[in-house]
């Protein structure tokens, strides 16, 4: 009988790996192979072969945990949610169909100053800085005044770590502000001027003048937003409403040796 009732399980199993072959596990699955009577060795090799997308906090696994799932098993998907968890840094919104986009960063195509005007008029005027990217609009499209973003940073590698990724040419060259930032303040928000004959964005990197320099988003510009912390490494944003316009998130934090900081994550409101 027990062998029966195994079999029964099995091909359970494998019916829901085959039907589901694209679905990423989450807690709702584990808890329901746990009310399917799955064994746990039998649920732990599915978590360990598939793709996965855990809630670890706590309020989530003391859900599990009154589901009737293990101490084991629990234990597998905290570590899978930091796995997991490290693989996608970056910013993410969400859509108008509830399915969460990554923030693909722009990388300025130039920049412009008044240093011409600045030595005519001897230094009574400032040189700005300006950074400039392409095209008038984002391709990240928001369709609401006051979108949600998540921040998701990988604090655990270490400087040298990261330099030797982005040597490589993997994905640490994409996501680097993420490996060494560990948390939103070390970006600012601010909204893009739109240069429509010049078919470009703009926006303030630096001032200058024959006495003083300066460099960064000038603090009168940073639009707020607030913070909150959904795991060590996991934080939600919410800005301010804004008005439709462009925008983009910039990293004024530490930047690596030998890298510049040329790269924005923007994005349009509509």
């Amino acid at each position: 009988m027990k062998f029966f009732q195994k079999s029964l399980l099995l091909l359970a199993l494998s019916a829901f790996t085959f039907g589901a072959a694209q679905e990423t596990i989450t807690n709702e699955s584990v808890v329901q192979m746990v009310e399917l009577g799955f064994d746990d060795y039998m649920i732990i090799d599915k978590i360990n072969t598939s793709d996965v997308k855990f809630d670890a906090s706590i309020s989530a696994l003391g859900q599990m945990k009154n589901a009737g799932v293990s101490s084991e098993i629990l234990s597998l998907i905290m570590d899978k949610s930091k796995q997991n968890t490290m693989s996608k840094t970056g910013i993410y919104y969400t859509d108008a169909s509830g399915e969460d986009k990554l923030v693909q960063p722009s990388v300025f195509s130039g920049s412009n100053s008044n240093q011409v005007a600045q030595k005519l008029v001897s230094g009574l005027i400032n040189s700005k800085k300006k950074a400039q990217l392409p095209k008038t609009q984002s391709n990240n499209v928001i369709r609401q005044s006051q979108p949600e973003f998540t921040f998701i940073f990988d604090p655990s590698v270490t400087q040298v770590d990261n330099m030797q990724n982005n040597q490589g040419g993997d994905t640490g060259i994409f996501n680097w502000w993420f490996r060494m930032a560990s948390n939103p303040n070390e970006f600012v928000l601010v909204k893009l001027t739109v240069k429509e004959r010049k078919n470009l964005r703009e926006v303030v990197t630096g001032k200058s003048s024959w006495i003083t320099s300066s460099s960064g988003i000038d603090p009168k510009y940073a639009l707020n937003f607030a913070i909150e912390e959904i795991e060590g490494n996991k934080f939600k944003v919410t800005p301010d409403t804004l008005e439709p316009g462009e925008y983009c998130f910039i990293y004024q934090g530490q930047v690596p040796q030998g890298r510049e900081n040329q790269s924005v994550f923007d994005f349009s409101i509509q």
